[in-house]
């Protein structure tokens, strides 16, 4: 008898948990905005293969005649990429995220490459190329070593997101943006 007193007791604290813990109402909008900005970034596979498939459909042929291949140069322009979420602050129905993006810079991989390029053009002797492919073969070693050597560098966001009528987390079109441009920089 005193096994039924003691069990209808945790048996109602049981019931109460549960009516509580359920009124919640999911998971919290941080847990909620981690995982679109980790869906959003992806994993660095994808973003890898995604990159690739970018690169192929748009320069295929520009690298093909630049002698190197959509992988090699996404291999060497994504190696040193990642992202950390810092922290995410919930303030109603808006949110900011901290992102921190490292990746190498496509502006300074340009630059690098033109300089190196010109000063190659200017200090060889046109005689002593055989086709116009030598000199695209030449300029496509050089893109690879300018991305290659490249160093990887670290850009922290702030990423908007604002709560739609549907009660679900929308990353705000301006920080959509100020990715991809940190991305392509």
């Amino acid at each position: 008898m005193k096994k039924r007193i003691l069990l209808a007791p945790v048996v109602a604290i049981a019931c109460m948990l549960t009516l509580v813990l359920g009124g919640c109402g999911g998971a919290p909008a941080e847990d909620l905005i981690r995982e679109n900005l980790e869906s959003y970034m992806g994993e660095v596979d994808v973003a890898d293969e995604a990159f690739v498939e970018g690169l192929e459909s748009s320069a295929g042929e520009d690298l093909d005649q630049l002698g190197i291949t959509a992988d090699e140069f996404a291999a060497a322009y994504l190696d040193g990429f990642g992202y950390e979420i810092g922290d995410i602050t919930v303030d109603g129905d808006t949110a900011t995220a901290e992102l921190t993006i490292t990746i190498k810079s496509y502006t300074d991989i340009m630059t690098t490459f033109q300089n190196d390029f010109y000063d190659w053009a200017y200090s060889v002797d046109p005689n002593t190329l055989s086709s116009q492919d030598e000199i695209y073969k030449q300029a496509g070693q050089m893109l690879l070593d300018a991305t290659n050597s490249a160093e990887p560098t670290s850009t922290t966001v702030e990423v908007n997101y604002t709560k739609n009528s549907d009660g679900d987390w929308e990353m705000d079109s301006s920080s959509e943006m100020e990715l991809s441009s940190v991305v392509l920089a």
